[in-house]
């Protein structure tokens, strides 16, 4: 015969995790809509050239083509860690463009990485002025943090290109955006996940859902006949 304090729990059990799946399937969904918007956008904006000045009056800049000119800091080459291509681990050269306003910090694109991580890819200095064109990219920030890392300049490396922390690097005032070099040759989207696999994980964490209840059906009908 089936206790009424264990029908109350498995119902109760049954209802928190239902409703923390759910959650999480339409939080997968909106974001599946976030990355949608973010690709038809880059669609739209990825051939619309701006000058820096009207990149800079914009709150949302990103997906348009900027020319910029000016001559690279010295010194000041960064290398963003932790960069995957085809399957590679590697590094993304990051350079400080100065602008009459400000520090640009320059995506000049993917190098591989030595498998003496001591060793960082030999670069040659860039002394002359440069004209460039590319898109705006959002400042690289992963989602994840281990707290603040002691920079080093005999060998810097950096896991994030927030604006702050270039700002403190390079000593100046650093531009809200990334410019991205090498766009155009189509090697680089601006999500990682498509819509499409976050549609693929709502899809599980309600199909997960449907199966705890039928479980506990399950469960409360044995118990019954028994």
């Amino acid at each position: 015969m089936l206790s009424i304090g264990k029908s109350g729990g498995l119902l109760a059990l049954t209802g928190v995790m239902s409703l923390l799946m759910i959650t999480m399937g339409v939080w997968q969904l909106s974001r599946a809509d976030e990355k949608r918007l973010l690709l038809q956008e880059w669609q739209q904006r990825r051939d619309i050239g701006l000058a820096l000045h009207e990149a800079l009056a914009m709150s949302s800049p990103y997906g348009y083509r900027l020319k910029a000119n000016g001559v690279y800091l010295s010194g000041g080459d960064l290398f963003l860690d932790n960069q995957i291509a085809s399957g590679r681990a590697g590094y993304r050269l990051i350079r400080p463009l100065q602008t009459r306003h400000g520090l640009l910090a320059v995506d000049t694109g993917w190098w591989p990485a030595d498998p003496d991580r001591r060793k960082l890819p030999p670069i040659p200095p860039q002394n002359e002025p440069v004209q460039l064109s590319g898109n705006l990219v959002r400042p690289s920030i992963p989602p994840l943090s281990l707290g603040e890392v002691r920079f080093d300049p005999g060998h810097p490396l950096v896991s994030s290109l927030e604006t702050e922390q270039l700002a403190q690097i390079w000593g100046q005032q650093v531009l809200p955006f990334v410019l991205k070099l090498g766009i155009e040759q189509g090697d680089w989207q601006p999500v990682v996940m498509g819509p499409e696999r976050h549609i693929g994980y709502a899809v599980q964490w309600f199909a997960m859902t449907l199966a705890i209840w039928g479980a506990a059906a399950w469960w409360y009908r044995r118990q019954h006949e028994a």
